[in-house]
């Protein structure tokens, strides 16, 4: 299977339970959760975008309260 096949069935599967998948779905989606081929880079971006927010979120509370540095 071709790695354009497989995103074209992972395209299929977005948003579907488990239980709902055919068994090619459930194939490729094994596949990825097993080794972790999709999501990798993914996740490594949601997770400076979300310190991102937090900061920023931080930074304005205490520019509200006045407490901030500047």
């Amino acid at each position: 299977m071709t790695e354009d096949e497989k995103q074209a069935i992972r395209a299929s599967f977005v948003g579907k339970k488990v239980s709902q998948m055919s068994a090619l779905e459930r194939k490729v989606f094994d596949e990825d959760f097993q080794y972790g081929v999709a999501g990798r880079s993914s996740a490594k971006n949601l997770a400076v975008i979300n310190s991102d927010q937090k900061k920023s979120t931080l930074s304005s509370i205490l520019k509200r309260l006045g407490l901030n540095k500047n």
